[in-house]
């Protein structure tokens, strides 16, 4: 099943590189929709690869900005409505951990709405996660929706530049990256080890 959803998510992840390499700031659109309502691709290969197509960090956060935010209403009403039910029977196939949208409950209580637009900036977590978390507790739509355009647009155009910036500089570029890359992924990699090994002693 696994390996199906690995073999599903990146036939989807292809198709909306070609959207967006044929349609541009459109296919940018459809993609971030897709991407902050359901579809299991990160948001970064998108708006990334928009920057490495050459299309404008402008027109990639006006359009990224309005397509997530959009996708995100579903994501929204799915918490909304179908409440964590719903998230523990499908969750799994949209890489929605029960782990996740507690972590993701707990920021949007303490903080309130306005950690709707933090989260929509830090890079590596899914949009829809904090978009479930906010349907389930019932925050202001208005204000969801606000924060969430703001924090797209805003990383919709850093992420555009940084394939820009990849895609004028290339090697005095991508060598940081990829040193900034591996050295996120050891932390992350070390972080969930920890965690586990707690629940194993709590066990």
């Amino acid at each position: 099943m696994l390996e199906q959803i690995t073999i599903w998510e990146e036939a989807i992840k292809a198709s909306v590189m070609a959207l967006v390499g044929h349609y541009g700031g459109l296919g940018v659109l459809i993609g971030m929709f897709l991407e902050s309502s359901i579809v299991p691709i990160p948001s970064e290969a998108i708006l990334v690869s928009a920057g490495l197509l050459g299309i404008d960090p402008l027109t990639v956060a006006i359009y990224g900005g309005i397509g997530s935010t959009l996708g995100s209403i579903v994501g929204y009403y799915l918490g909304k409505i179908g409440g964590r039910a719903v998230i523990k029977k499908v969750g799994k196939y949209f890489f929605i951990t029960e782990e996740r949208l507690q972590s993701a409950e707990n920021q949007v209580n303490r903080h309130g709405p306005i950690f709707v637009l933090v989260a929509r900036l830090i890079p590596l977590i899914p949009f829809k996660v904090f978009s479930i978390a906010s349907g389930i507790l019932r925050i202001d739509i208005k204000q969801f929706l606000f924060y969430t355009l703001i924090g797209t647009f805003v990383r919709a155009y850093m992420l555009a530049w940084l394939g820009v910036a990849i895609l004028a500089y290339q090697e005095k570029v991508i060598i940081p990256i990829v040193v900034l890359g591996i050295i996120a992924g050891a932390y992350y990699y070390f972080r969930r080890k920890r965690k586990k090994a707690k629940k194993r002693q709590a066990g």
